[in-house]
């Protein structure tokens, strides 16, 4: 789905796996790129999703991963073996992954499958940007969810500014994923300290969230007031 001109959201719960995290496309000088890529389960839906929008998967080059989590990039090993995408993350979340750590990637703590190693083919840094057909995408490093939890911030062509947020807003807290309560409210602040027209997060529907400030604030107001021990994973069912 389309979401402004040159952005398409191509996986999340809604469009590909029950599993997935959002997943974005850029079309970028015939070339293509993502960020976060879904998980393997969601590979095949994502793949076709991309190829009805009319582009072709083989085109897909790199994967900007917002953090090392299964649900956002559990799927990049399928596609370097397919197509030769590359995958770049946080450095503080390159370990996890390409060692294949179940419990930190949260793939055995969430989803009740087994990690396996993925190579990380670069890092993402604080102040890195991407030119895309939709305009400029910079990356803002983001820790408190997990250790390189990243936000992308896209000053498209027509003059608005999008934020994607990966999990640093609504995502969860466990100590075993390297969640910490004490950086992550500075991560907050520096997305408070911006403006942006809308946003976009780790785990929506196709949407894009308008009064973006606002909203962010409103979030950043509720953060950490009660925390939910009830949360249910992904794998088991739960009739109640």
């Amino acid at each position: 789905m389309m979401l402004l001109p040159g952005v398409y959201q191509v996986a999340g719960p809604s469009v590909s796996h029950f599993f997935d995290a959002t997943a974005y496309l850029f079309p970028c000088d015939g070339e293509l790129m993502l960020v976060d890529c879904a998980t393997r389960e969601g590979h095949e839906q994502m793949l076709a999703n991309i190829r009805r929008l009319g582009f072709d998967p083989a085109r897909l080059t790199r994967v900007l991963g917002t953090h090392g989590h299964y649900d956002h990039i559990g799927g990049a090993k399928l596609l370097r073996e397919s197509f030769g995408t590359r995958l770049y993350l946080h450095s503080l979340d390159r370990e996890q992954v390409e060692t294949g750590d179940s419990v930190r990637t949260t793939a055995s703590l969430l989803y009740g499958v087994e990690a396996e190693p993925i190579p990380v083919d670069g890092c993402l840094e604080e102040g890195d940007s991407f030119q895309v057909d939709a305009g400029v995408l910079h990356v803002l490093h983001t820790p408190g969810h997990s250790p390189g939890s990243c936000c992308f911030v896209l000053e498209h062509t027509s003059g608005l500014s999008m934020l994607f947020a990966g999990d640093t807003l609504h995502g969860g807290y466990h100590p075993l994923i390297g969640a910490n309560l004490d950086i992550w409210p500075e991560s907050l602040k520096k997305l408070t300290s911006r403006h942006f027209d809308y946003f976009t997060f780790g785990h929506c529907n196709p949407q894009l969230l308008c009064d973006a400030d606002e909203r962010i604030r409103c979030l950043v107001q509720s953060f950490g007031n009660y925390l939910n021990p009830w949360f249910k994973d992904f794998y088991r069912s739960y009739p109640y």
